[in-house]
């Protein structure tokens, strides 16, 4: 996997929004932190009430509520969702990231750091009652929303806190990003383009999330391929 998917990169204060372009990812480079197998997350995000079996990983299951949450998110952020197979894709790095996260008791975000993206949230749309529309279009409640903006402020922050201090970026690979990427985005917009050392700090601090969401990449491969993961067909669990 050469990036991280939606979950990790969600509401737009979490990317990376800088006046440099953003590049396409390369190959993920090679991750200097081993990759550990949770067990069942003790609070993880997961409720496991009555409901359809999507997958099981381990004694831990995913529910068919769960896959639903978040298709609907997706379709209010994005406007449509990914597949069923890609949201459980999707869940199981959210089921791995809890459970290591939780287990080095990581703090949640703040219902006011909750409410912060949740008004970027609504700048997307047209007017709050634009956005109340499109809520009850796919389904969802504004608590459910906030709730899945909590989790992903934390599986977000916890892999920045988890792979920031080990990414790397050289100043070749700088040099490399203004002179391929920056200058030719910019003279395509026709923008007047500054010297490296007035954008450098943003080209490093782009290019360390890169870093960062490719070790974190490669770091669930590596988690997941550990896991006895099962998933149902849709109708199948129970």
């Amino acid at each position: 996997m050469a990036k991280l998917r939606l979950i990790f990169i969600l509401v737009p204060t979490l990317a990376l929004c800088f006046a440099v372009p953003a590049r396409a990812q390369d190959a993920p480079k090679n991750a200097s932190s081993s990759a550990t197998v949770p067990s069942k997350p003790a609070s993880a995000p997961f409720v496991t009430s009555i409901d359809g079996i999507a997958a099981r990983i381990g004694n831990d299951v995913l529910t068919e509520s769960q896959v639903r949450e978040l298709q609907d998110y997706q379709k209010l952020v994005e406007g449509k969702a990914q597949p069923r197979t890609q949201i459980l894709d999707e869940l199981v790095d959210q089921w791995v990231v809890a459970g290591d996260a939780l287990a080095t008791k990581f703090p949640h975000p703040t219902p006011a750091e909750v409410s912060l993206e949740f008004e970027t949230l609504l700048k997307q749309f047209p007017s709050r009652e634009q956005f109340q529309t499109h809520l009850a279009q796919v389904g969802l409640t504004q608590d459910q929303v906030r709730q899945v903006i909590s989790d992903q402020l934390y599986y977000a922050r916890f892999l920045d806190y988890k792979f920031h201090a080990v990414a790397q970026v050289t100043a070749s690979e700088i040099q490399s990003y203004y002179q391929q990427d920056f200058l030719p985005q910019m003279q395509k917009r026709g923008l007047a383009v500054p010297p490296l050392t007035q954008v450098e700090a943003q080209i490093r601090q782009l290019l360390t999330q890169e870093d960062i969401n490719e070790r974190a990449a490669q770091w669930l491969e590596q988690a997941k391929a550990r896991l006895r993961i099962i998933i149902q067909p849709v109708g199948g669990g129970g």
